[in-house]
């Protein structure tokens, strides 16, 4: 296990560097920079956008820009911001957190509805259970999560049930501690939800799939035969043994949800990395993209070595495999 892990770490080094490689060449051969945007106010002269440029290294090649990047990156160093005057390290800490928050909040939504739901419709196929919750899973897969974000955005000044914008009220640091817990949920809700509803269908429609195909398999047929419980077949037999092409997906699910969230943070104003991120391509910003690709990439791969190391776990013929 711990060799296979090993292997897969040197991989998820290769598969960064050629992704960060490959985005950084892309942004250096559009078409201007954000210094190039700054050489059109009239107020600053060619003078001060050359030394800019000879300070930042923008007036190398982008291999050579690359190079540096790469070794101040090895210091902890992401480069600087050149629309928000940071460095690109404290403005992903102030907002990464938050873009988990919303994406692992709308995982345990989705996965925790999708699964069970799955495994109990699966229960009875065409009954109606499984019926409402099949045509309840085609249209969540059919809506964008950025009409949901608008639609949620209509539910929440209509009725007034969820605030629009924002993590937490103003006056949030006056607050006890149960206070701001209860008002960044609050706040949280509605965008978490939203999330959640565009990755239900497809885990739904997967979960089913499975377990349609667990129940025709001879080993859940002789359990059921020998007159185990309905409880202990749904959870030792069926669950257990469907769950493992969702395990799989999970890595991915990590990622699809990351861009997903950036469309429901614009839109419901959440302060997390879709909005920065959105910003920076506009003024063509790039130590904060290069920052924003790299923490995607990261947390994408490290979402399958995750799902590689539990299916190794849950599923003795994968072990079996890699010994």
């Amino acid at each position: 296990m711990i060799r296979n892990v090993l292997r897969r770490v040197v991989h998820l080094f290769v598969v960064l560097g050629g992704i960060l490689f490959l985005s950084f060449a892309l942004i250096a051969m559009a078409p201007g920079d954000f210094l190039s945007q700054m050489a059109l106010n009239p107020q600053v002269s060619p003078e001060v956008i050359h030394r800019l440029k000879t300070i930042y290294g923008l007036d190398t090649p982008f291999y050579m820009q690359f190079v540096r990047w790469i070794e101040a990156l090895f210091n902890g160093d992401l480069g600087y911001s050149f629309s928000y005057h940071l460095p690109v390290t404290d403005l992903l800490l102030s907002r990464i957190p938050l873009t988990l928050l919303l994406t692992f909040t709308s995982i345990l939504i989705s996965w925790g509805l999708a699964l069970p739901l799955a495994v109990y419709g699966a229960g009875r196929p065409n009954g109606i259970l499984d019926r409402s919750l099949t045509g309840f899973s085609y249209l969540s897969i059919s809506v964008p999560s950025f009409f949901l974000s608008l639609l949620g955005v209509l539910l929440a000044g209509r009725t007034g049930w969820f605030p629009i914008g924002g993590a937490h009220r103003p006056d949030w640091t006056s607050e006890p501690g149960w206070e701001r817990i209860l008002d960044m949920g609050h706040h949280l809700a509605l965008p978490a939800m939203t999330l959640a509803l565009g990755s239900f269908g497809v885990l739904y429609r997967l979960m089913r799939s499975a377990v349609l195909e667990v129940r025709d398999q001879p080993y859940y047929l002789a359990a059921r035969g020998r007159g185990l419980s309905p409880r202990l077949l749904r959870l030792r037999y069926l669950f257990r043994n469907a769950l493992n092409p969702l395990v799989t997906l999970f890595g991915l699910e990590l990622g699809g949800l990351l861009s997903g969230a950036a469309f429901v943070e614009m839109i419901y104003a959440w302060p997390g990395m879709g909005r920065l991120m959105l910003h920076a391509v506009m003024t063509e910003d790039l130590y904060l993209v290069m920052g924003g690709i790299l923490t995607g990439a990261v947390l994408l791969l490290l979402g399958n070595i995750v799902s590689d190391i539990a299916l190794f776990f849950l599923d003795p013929r994968v072990r079996e495999r890699e010994s």
